[in-house]
């Protein structure tokens, strides 16, 4: 059987500190017995089903800095794992104007195995992994990775990175530091407008007091090895300050 989640550890034995990046959306994959859940190859293949870019961001961030990274293995119109369970949009009948066949009139006993199966399995198994690195190593942070799109019907956004924070501003200060530093147009909050977190964070962080923050980088700058070499470049050297604390 699949696994609804995939997980690396590189350890630096010269770091007491450590940062677990997870990512979310990471993957387009759904099971073959769901027929694609009834949409095109080229919707599957777009930022509906998953952030485009993410992924090998994610995962050369984690490699680049020696550090662990969590990723989801199924697409996010399957399920969405940075929802609330109560959220409308968990399990969604159409994402950006495009309708999600098999996920119209879902039964009572589908949702629950989508619940239980992937949303469930994937958070329980993430806690985890997150307090076994607590009880290893001096202080842990939580670094959630997303993309987001460039343009639509209704928007046009030309900023490169947004940073999403909840209770803490510690990561978001020394974060939006470097970015200024290095001239990268980024936004607090953003590409959301009003005042938008991330699910999975708020969930890890309600027993441990652990600094977080979501990072959200326009997706056609990481479409490719060259922009995900810019970006882990510029990351490490700012993350890589965190380590040494």
């Amino acid at each position: 059987m699949e696994s609804v989640f995939f997980v690396k550890e590189y350890e630096n034995k010269d770091l007491s500190n450590h940062i677990i990046f997870i990512c979310d959306h990471a993957s387009n994959h759904i099971p073959k017995k769901y027929k694609k859940l009834g949409v095109s190859d080229s919707d599957l293949a777009s930022h509906i089903a998953f952030d485009i870019g993410a992924k090998n961001f994610t995962i050369n961030l984690a490699k680049e800095l020696k550090q662990s990274y969590f990723l989801s293995n199924f697409s996010r119109l399957l399920i969405d794992p940075n929802r609330k369970e109560i959220d409308r949009e968990l399990i969604p009948a159409s994402s950006f104007g495009v309708n999600i066949p098999k996920n119209l009139n879902i039964s009572n006993p589908e949702r629950e195995y989508r619940v239980n199966f992937f949303y469930e399995n994937y958070h329980k198994n993430l806690e985890n992994f997150v307090k076994k690195k607590i009880n290893k190593h001096n202080k842990v942070f939580l670094v959630s990775i997303h993309s987001f799109t460039k343009s639509s019907k209704n928007f046009d956004r030309g900023v490169e990175v947004g940073l999403l924070w909840n209770k803490s501003m510690d990561l978001l200060l020394h974060i939006q530091r470097n970015l200024k530093e290095n001239k990268i147009h980024f936004g607090r909050n953003y590409p959301y407008s009003g005042f938008h977190f991330n699910y999975t964070l708020d969930r890890l962080c309600v027993n441990n007091d652990l600094k977080s923050i979501t990072i959200e980088i326009r997706n056609d700058l990481i479409c490719n090895q060259k922009g995900i070499k810019k970006y882990v470049t510029l990351m490490s050297n700012i993350f890589k300050e965190l380590l040494n604390e």
